[in-house]
């Protein structure tokens, strides 16, 4: 929710700034096992921005989620030192990468990442008689403890691409005057803010389970900070495809 970031991240003003802001979200995809593997990240328009919040998310998505008291919520297992990018059988949210890249050879989640309210129930912190957190609760939202840490800094998203699929935003709505980009087609830069799993292959963003959120992006050479609303959608070529196969099966049943 938007209260939180502003008491977290001070008194940082929106404002529209033409050097940097919120891009949108990009997800990239692949088959991991039985399972589609996706992680997601802010996209932003340069190396100095910084992740803030994500705020009022609403998928329709069910997750996989890590047997174990500290893995089976939407809290990053950092303790453990388990929540990595590869993580095939765990879903979590993150504020950014540990030590802002690879540490010891992986990617781990953010130290600083917290909860807010929206996260009800044992959804962010289990019991050990809670449930998995298969869900994300609507209008969840997640941020950054420490704005100026280096883990929530942004990086290029060019290592994902090749065996990688990525998909796109589209922009919803901006606030405070944001001249928001209207995707992130052409996003080059990223902050890693959930890692998601799915059960079964090659699951379409968009089309198998939806992801619509509000984010807070703050450049870190000049403080300002942009918000935005965006939602996925599945790439032209994906639903040309899901179009054909729709049609090839009206033709068998005809």
């Amino acid at each position: 929710m938007k209260t939180c970031f502003i008491a977290i991240a001070g008194a940082a003003s929106l404002v529209a700034s033409a050097d940097a802001g919120l891009a949108g979200f990009v997800a990239y995809s692949r088959n991991v096992g039985a399972n589609t593997v996706i992680d997601v990240f802010a996209a932003v328009t340069n190396a100095s921005d910084r992740f803030l919040n994500v705020y009022d998310t609403v998928s329709n998505g069910s997750f996989v989620q890590k047997a174990g008291l500290a893995t089976k919520t939407w809290k990053p297992d950092v303790a453990g030192f388990t929540s990595t990018r590869n993580t095939s059988d765990d879903s979590f949210m993150t504020a950014g990468t540990f030590s802002g890249g690879p540490y010891g050879g992986e990617y781990y989640a953010s130290s600083n990442t917290n909860a807010d309210p929206n996260f009800t129930g044992s959804s962010w912190n289990a019991t050990p008689a809670s449930a998995a957190a298969a869900t994300i609760p609507n209008n969840a939202g997640w941020y950054t403890g420490d704005p100026t840490s280096v883990d929530n800094g942004s990086e290029l998203m060019s290592v994902w691409g090749g065996g990688f699929a990525r998909t796109n935003s589209v922009l919803v709505s901006a606030a405070g005057g944001y001249a928001a980009p209207a995707n992130s087609n052409a996003a080059t830069y990223g902050i890693w803010m959930a890692h998601l799993v799915l059960v079964g292959n090659n699951k379409v963003i968009g089309v198998d389970f939806t992801f619509k959120a509000s984010a807070s992006i703050k450049d870190g050479a000049n403080s300002a900070t942009t918000q935005a609303t965006y939602q996925f959608v599945p790439a032209p070529g994906v639903l040309a495809v899901l179009g054909l196969a729709g049609f090839v099966s009206r033709r068998r049943r005809a």
